[in-house]
Order: C-alpha cells, then structure tokens, then sequence
C-alpha cells in the first residue's frame, strides 16, 4: 500500500508504523495517508507545547491477563510485565495516558518503532482531545 499523496518523513514513519482506520467513500490508502498525517501533526504540536513522556513498568497488567498458560506452548515460562505511558504537559498535569502496553517479554519501549506510535496517539488524545 502507497501513501495517496507525498508524506513527509515523520508522517511516512507513521504510514508505515501505525495502525490507521478509514470512513464511508474513503480508500484504506486514504484513511491510512490521513492517520499518518495527524499523528505526524499531533506529535510537532506536542513537542511545541512541551508535552512530554513518562513511560514505566504497569504495576496492573501483566501478560497473563490475556496469555492462557496452556496455549502458551509446551514450556509456560510465566507472564511478563507490560509498560504504561502518561503525556504529561509543561505545567506537570497528565493529560492522556495508556497502559498495558505490550513490548513482547523481556521488551521495552526503548528503540522500539511502537514506543513513537504510542506517543504519538497519546499527543494526539492531548492536543485534539481525541481518543
């Protein structure tokens, strides 16, 4: 799938990292070049306005909440722990956050392609107050 129009090279990173939805009279190549686009927007306008990053481990949610240990192959080696992530804007007041997020076991966010989409949607609910 190609973008409909010229992307720029951070709402290209997202046309090829996000997931994306799309209306009645729109082509998936459509919706997912306008996905891009706010993301990519939603993440300058959050960088200007100070909006920062606080990611650590979720005391809550662990892997087990969704791994069957016995589907979980011949060996269940346990749960692993999730990470969340709290927007936090320049007067220190948490303006969106997520949690449960799954970077795989023994993952973390850090280098992780996933870790810019999360920002990214998380700017987008603080700035546009969308989900």
């Amino acid at each position: 799938m190609k973008p409909t129009k010229k992307l720029s090279k951070d709402a290209l990173f997202f046309f090829r990292h996000a997931g994306y939805s799309y209306g009645n009279g729109q082509t998936a190549e459509e919706g997912r070049t306008e996905c891009s686009l706010r993301l990519a927007d939603a993440e300058k306008k959050a960088r200007a306005a100070g909006i920062s990053f606080q990611w650590e481990i979720d005391p809550d949610i662990t892997s087990a909440d969704w791994i069957d240990p016995k589907e979980d192959g011949d060996e269940y080696r346990g749960p692993w722990e999730t990470w969340k992530c709290i927007a936090i804007d320049g007067e220190n007041n948490h303006v969106a956050s997520l949690s449960g997020i799954d970077f795989g076991r023994n993952g973390e966010p850090w280098g992780d392609n996933y870790r810019r989409v999360v920002e990214a949607e998380l700017a987008l609910e603080a700035i546009e107050g969308q989900p």
